[in-house]
Order: structure tokens, then C-alpha cells, then sequence
């Protein structure tokens, strides 16, 4: 019997695909604590490997491991070698012999390419057909399609992943050594320089000296409202910066009435949305609360379900293929019902378009309804998936849109208003809405009576920070990254304290960082440079590039960067030194008048006064956004300061972490176990707990709810010997045992413990 070998990226993955091939009837087996499965398919035998990722990963020799050490110029040039980082997958395809097909069943993008094809590097010869398949949804009729109709591997994909990954090593390495060590900020505390994320960050440092150096005009805003059956306003047709001539124009209208210039109706459509790219859709994702890296996330984990197609993908087209109709029917019958009804109720149906059409994937559309409730952020976002692809099938919207010109002794003003005629996708796409503005029918040369004149004086406004969702769509267009790694490199500008908060805002670290490097007008933090890579790599995926010529080029624009930058070692080191001490001014300090600064390092922050005399410079280990208060501690009489957390109610702490103000409000009482401290403390992730203060000797740990106060009570469990605690979160109040599975926490309490005190 013939034997099959496929080979899947992830676990999930190759389980959906053995039921869905199998018919079901797929097992699980293991040789060697190695796990596969095994099934029957058109009277051959298939043995599925899922391979959890990478099996190899780029590194150099161990020769350059130390960083201060390391010769630059060496470390460019020198070899990259490949270790094998997963051992499980490699032992597993080395355990089969005999294999006659190998088919790779990994995601069809250019990192899935390089992960199969990665693998055959472990499988002894001896077969005779390497082949791929393609799919874009983990559904029935797209697993078995592509299965029946294999594709020639595209080892051009796979070498320009592994150029990218080869580049971004390289870059990576040479330029995080050199800014960690020229700055002496090593360890924890390391410079993170990547291809693209420095110029991504350059664009954040760029729009925060615009806003830093924005110098506000005066102009004037000189509007009339105006009355016929209903007030109406009407706005002088430009802005006024000169003070005197407003005054002209508003002595000469105010108290006057209006003649109707002109006036015009139409209609016109508001249409609908373009089905999702992955861009499109983490931007989407990111105005609903979900961050970029956690929409993907969530997405994938959807994929895999086989709930919605392949959620990496530029294409804004869907193939004619794609039963649009038949998916949409999945929706009767379910919350979705009443939208899907609409879309099946028109004549015709066909769906938007957006600009990008590309053949590898679809737009990411909803591919069948989950048997068992969602919850959560992945409700949130399998919904928002489901209405863009409803909303990108139903009709346009319909708006009557009237303007009006109203003449008042010479000077031109200007009326619109906008009526809904037809909500149309906007009522199944709820994310969005329409809104009107009300204009009475005019004729023209009527009078319209002036109600109120008003001359408004007004203060340009700075360009705004980007958010995440207007990131992205920057990126996108600088051709920075790619759909599958914009994600990742915003979130690691904020895990590498370069960036914080939403809209983003460059850290003193982040500005310094980029300041040195446009000090010499490197390439390095301009998109051009790094757009120009990804065209290069891009060749190479469509075989017109070899993956070493691409490579050696950029070893070559890795040395002249290189040489800049050790020119101007000095100022670098001055630039990022003097920006990173400053940190961000959060309050003045109640002691000499100085500014009190927030000084964030990776794993903890320093909040430390502009004086050097003075007593305020302390360590802080919080997680979270810390902001001063005008209250001082009853103990120190130091400021204290407000750490706000998502999902948990503030935190107050006094200023010094050494106070008794802050052992007495986060001690709760003593450890069962060794007589310890219990304390409230925060995990990595943000989350509240409590835990021994003879950590790591003693391991013990109680959860604690997330939001409201905690206080203790003084008393001990009559169960356990934990110590009692007081919730109040806004109007509820309880008592409750830390010990989650403790009697004490059961209905009846009071009943409860009678009998233990009678025992």
C-alpha cells in the first residue's frame, strides 16, 4: 500500500485535517513519546505529523556570542547556522521509513513554505513525489479539494522566508549590540533594533515632534444660524486669521437676513466596505478593544476551528468560487438570522471590492457557525468577521444630500444637510453609523431669516498621535513588515518601552533611540530603505533573485550603516543617555518644587525629582499606568500615587515602596503554611494574586478577584487557616476565603462553621 507522509504546521491543524481526510475515523498514535495520526484515504495509508512551528532556527556561530566582545564587521560577514529548536517534530519525521508520497500541508504564506519544506531536510530519502497542498479555510469541500488536486512546492516562497529571516537576524543582532553597548544598556535593559521597527517607531517619534514643535495660529469661525420652519446653520466659507477683518465681515452680517444663492438636492450611495484583509481587519479589531497581536491571535485559533478562512491575507476580492450564498444560509437560524435574511431577500447579490486582488488567499471571511458558544474577545471578534462579510453582500446606503449657499450682504455662507433614505449595510455592520443633519427646502432668491450670529475665535490644533488602527494603515502603505508581522512589531515597540498607550506615544527611550540615529541621517529609521528589502525579497518568491544575492546586499547596507554609526559613537551614547534619564514628567514634587519624572526600565520604573538633593528617587515595581495624586501619606507625609491597571479598580501606594503605608495595605494576613507574610502582589501579566512573602521557600498562592477592594478582616478560616478577606466593589460588600475551594466559600457559612467549632 502506498504510504503518505503530510505534514502540518500546527497541532489543531493537522487534527481538523486527518478527521476531515479520514472521514472521521482518524487515530491518534504515539512511537517514542512521539505523537501522529494515522488514517486510510482512496486505499492509501497517511501518517500526519504536526510540527508546532519551526524545526530549525538561524543563529550564529557560538564564537560571537558575547556581545561587548563581538567583532561587528566579523559578525556581518560571518556564516548563519541552523539549529535544530525543535526537537520532538525532527525525531518524529526521522521515526518513518518507507515513504512514498510527502505531502506539505502547512499554511500556503511564505513562513508555512519554509516550515515544510524545512522538514524534508529530516526524512530519509527514498520517496518519490513531493507535493503541496493549498487551502484557505479548514473546511470539508477545501481540505479535500486541495488534497485532490496537489501543487508543485514553491521552494522560490520558502527562500524568500528564509531571506527575511536570514536580513533580519543579521540587522538585528549587529545594531542591537552596537546601540546596547555604545548606550551601556545591557541585559535586561538592551536597545531592541529591528528592520522594520525602527522605522515604524521613527514614524511615532516624527509625529511627536510635530506635536512638540506645533505653534498654534489664531483664526476666526464667523457662523450664522439660520430659521425657516426649523434653525439651520450656515458657516462663512473660510476661516479668518486676520482679527480685523472678521470684525468687517461680523459688523457687517450680524443682525441681517440672508438671500438663498443656491441650492441643490442628490442623492448618493454610502457604500459598502471592502471584505476584510488581514490590515483591514486587525484595524477593525483594534476600535472594538482588541488589541492587534490579540486579534490575530484570537483569529487564528478561529481558523483552526474551522469557523473563518485563512486570516493572513492582503486580498480584498473574493474568488468567484467561494460559495457566498450557501455560507450566508449558515447564519439562518442563528443570532445572525435576521441579517442574513435581509442579504438573501435581495434580487440580486453580489458582493464590494476592494484594490488589492492577489490569488495565494481569499479575504477573510466566516466559513461556517460555531456548535458551541463563544465567549469573550473571540465572540467580539468571529462577530465582527460575520457582519463585515453580511455587510459586504447587502446594498449601499442611500443619503439625500442638500447644499445650500446663503448670501448676507455680499459675504457667501455656507448649509448642508444629509438625510438616510436607505440604511442599507449600515444595519447589519453596527460598528458604524450615519447620521443626519438637518436643511429645509430652499428656493433660490428667497429670504431666510438670521436667528443668531456668532464670531468664534479659535487656535489651530497639532496633527494627533497615531492609534494603532491609522498605524497600521501607515505601515501598510510605507510597505513596512508584512500583513503577517505588523501586528507583532507595534506590540513589541511597547514591550521594548520604545512606545506606550493608544494613541501611541514614544517613550524619552524611543525618542532618544531615534534622535541618534537621524543625528548622522542613517537609512536605518527611514522606510525606504527597508521597503526596498522587501521588493528585493519579493523577487525571490517569484525566482528572478538568488536568496545569497539578496542576503550579500544587505550585508553590504549593514556595513556603511555600521560605519556611521561608530563615527558618531560619542553622540549616540550622550543622545540616548540624556533622553532615557528624563523620562516622563508626571506631577510637580510637593518637597522643592521640582518635577517628579517616570523613569521606565523593562522590568520595573524609577520615580525620581529633578533635584539631585532630593529624597524622592525610588524604585517602583508596578505593572500598570502610575500617575501622582495631591494626597500624602499618613505615615511619611510623601506624595502618594494612583496605579491604574485594566480591569482592576485603582491602587493607591505612597511614593516610597519601603513605607509602612504600603506593607500594612498589602499585607492580609499570615501564611497557613510556614507563618509567612501574605501578600497582595501582580503577576507579569497584570493579574492579582497573593503569595507568600518566604517566596521562593514557601510556593503558596491564593487568585484574587480583579476588581475592587481588598481588605483585611483579621479573622482566619475556621477550614483552612487562610486569612479572611473583605470584597467591596461598588455597592457589593462580602467576606470570602482566599481558598477558592474552601467550605468556607459554600452556601451556608454560618451552619458550617457551628460544626466545625462543635467538632
Amino acid at each position: 500500500m502506498v504510504l503518505n507522509l503530510i505534514i502540518a504546521e500546527k497541532m489543531d491543524a493537522g487534527r481538523r485535517i486527518s478527521y476531515i481526510l479520514s472521514d472521521k475515523t482518524s487515530r491518534q498514535k504515539k512511537v517514542k513519546n512521539i505523537s501522529y495520526i494515522e488514517f486510510e484515504r482512496n486505499n492509501e495509508q497517511n501518517i500526519m505529523v504536526s510540527l508546532s512551528g519551526h524545526i530549525l532556527g538561524a543563529d550564529f556561530p557560538e564564537e560571537f556570542r558575547d556581545w561587548a566582545k563581538s567583532d561587528l564587521d566579523r559578525l556581518i560577514d560571518s556564516s548563519i547556522i541552523y539549529k535544530v529548536t525543535n526537537q520532538r517534530a525532527s525525531s518524529a519525521l526521522k521515526s518513518f521509513s518507507g515513504i512514498d508520497n510527502i505531502v506539505i500541508a502547512t499554511d500556503y504564506d511564505r513562513e508555512g513554505e519554509l516550515i515544510g519544506v524545512e522538514a524534508l531536510k529530516f526524512i530519509e530519502p527514498g520517496y518519490t513525489k513531493i507535493k503541496r497542498a493549498k487551502f484557505s479555510a479548514l473546511t470539508s469541500q477545501e481540505v479535500k479539494e486541495a488534497f485532490d488536486n496537489l501543487l508543485d512546492v514553491n521552494y522560490g516562497l520558502a527562500d524568500s522566508a528564509k531571506a527575511r529571516e536570514e536580513i533580519d537576524l543579521l540587522w538585528g543582532a549587529v545594531l542591537t549590540r552596537f546601540f546596547s553597548v555604545t548606550s551601556n544598556r545591557l541585559w535586561k535593559d538592551f536597545i531592541s533594533v529591528g528592520r522594520v521597527q525602527t522605522p515604524t517607531l521613527a514614524i511615532l517619534v516624527n509625529r511627536e515632534e510635530e506635536i512638540t514643535n506645533f505653534v498654534p495660529e489664531k483664526y476666526f469661525v464667523i457662523t450664522v444660524t439660520f430659521n425657516k420652519g426649523i434653525d439651520f446653520p450656515g458657516t462663512y466659507e473660510e476661516n479668518i486669521k486676520d482679527e480685523e477683518e472678521a470684525n468687517k465681515i461680523f459688523n457687517s452680517i450680524n443682525g441681517n437676513n440672508g438671500t438663498v444663492k443656491s441650492y441643490k438636492i442628490e442623492k448618493k450611495e454610502v457604500y459598502r466596505p471592502p471584505p476584510f484583509s488581514t490590515t483591514d481587519f486587525l484595524r477593525e479589531a483594534s476600535r472594538i478593544g482588541v488589541t492587534p497581536s490579540n486579534a490575530m491571535k484570537i483569529a487564528e485559533k478561529l481558523y483552526m476551528s474551522g469557523l473563518i478562512s485563512y486570516p493572513r491575507t492582503d486580498n480584498t476580492v473574493y474568488q468567484r468560487s467561494i460559495p457566498l450564498k450557501s455560507i450566508v444560509k449558515k447564519f439562518e437560524g442563528t443570532e445572525f438570522d435576521n441579517e442574513a435574511k435581509m442579504v438573501l431577500s435581495q434580487e440580486k447579490m453580489y458582493p464590494s471590492k476592494g484594490k488589492v486582488e492577489t490569488t495565494d488567499h481569499p479575504p477573510i471571511y466566516p466559513v461556517s457557525y460555531p456548535k458551541k458558544a463563544l465567549t469573550g474577545a473571540y465572540k467580539n471578534i468571529y462577530e465582527l468577521i460575520v457582519r463585515r462579510f453580511l455587510a459586504t453582500l447587502y446594498k449601499n446606503a442611500l443619503i439625500k444630500k442638500s447644499d445650500a449657499e446663503i448670501d448676507i450682504n455680499g459675504y457667501n455662507f455656507k448649509s448642508s444637510g444629509e438625510k438616510i433614505l436607505d440604511n442599507g449595510w449600515f444595519d447589519i455592520y453596527k460598528y458604524r453609523k450615519l447620521r443626519e443633519t438637518s436643511l429645509p427646502e430652499l428656493v433660490v432668491g428667497e429670504t431666510v431669516k438670521g436667528k443668531k450670529w456668532d464670531m468664534e475665535e479659535k487656535y489651530t490644533e497639532p496633527p494627533r498621535r497615531y492609534d494603532v488602527a491609522s498605524l497600521l494603515k501607515i505601515m501598510e502603505s510605507l510597505n513596512l513588515g508584512t500583513k503577517s508581522t505588523r501586528h507583532d512589531i507595534i506590540q513589541k515597540l511597547n514591550d521594548r518601552n520604545f512606545a506606550t498607550g493608544n494613541p501611541l506615544k514614544p517613550t524619552p527611550l524611543g525618542i532618544g533611540f531615534i534622535k541618534s540615529i537621524t543625528v548622522i541621517d542613517s537609512d536605518i529609521a527611514k522606510p525606504d530603505m527597508t521597503a526596498a528589502l522587501e521588493a528585493e525579497m519579493d523577487k525571490i518568491a517569484e525566482n528572478k533573485k538568488r536568496i545569497d544575492e539578496v542576503v550579500n546586499e544587505s550585508r553590504q547596507m549593514l556595513h556603511d550603516a555600521l560605519k556611521g554609526f561608530r563615527i558618531n559613537r560619542d553622540e549616540i551614547k550622550e543622545t540616548i543617555t540624556s533622553y532615557a534619564n528624563k523620562g516622563d514628567v508626571i506631577g510637580k514634587c510637593p518637597l522643592d518644587g521640582g518635577d517628579i519624572s517616570l523613569i521606565k526600565y523593562r522590568n520595573f520604573s524609577k520615580i525620581k525629582c529633578s533635584n539631585e538633593n532630593c529624597r524622592i528617587n525610588f524604585n517602583v515595581n508596578a505593572t500598570g499606568l502610575i500617575q501622582m495624586t495631591d494626597k500624602k501619606c499618613d505615615v511619611c507625609s510623601l506624595p502618594i500615587i494612583k496605579i491604574i491597571r485594566k480591569g482592576q479598580s485603582p491602587e493607591y501606594r505612597c511614593i516610597d515602596p519601603k513605607c509602612e503605608y504600603n506593607q500594612k495595605k498589602i499585607t492580609v494576613g499570615k501564611c497557613p503554611s510556614d507563618g509567612g507574610d501574605l501578600i497582595i502582589r501582580q503577576s507579569r501579566y497584570g493579574k492579582r494574586f497573593l503569595g507568600c512573602s518566604n517566596y521562593p521557600k514557601c510556593t503558596v498562592t491564593y487568585p484574587l478577584p480583579q476588581k475592587g477592594v481588598i481588605m483585611s478582616t483579621g479573622e482566619t478560616c475556621p477550614y483552612c487557616n487562610a486569612p479572611l478577606l473583605i470584597m467591596v466593589n461598588g455597592k457589593r460588600k462580602w467576606k470570602f476565603c482566599p481558598n477558592m475551594k474552601c467550605e468556607y466559600n459554600g452556601k451556608d457559612k454560618s451552619e458550617k462553621s457551628e460544626q466545625k467549632n462543635k467538632q
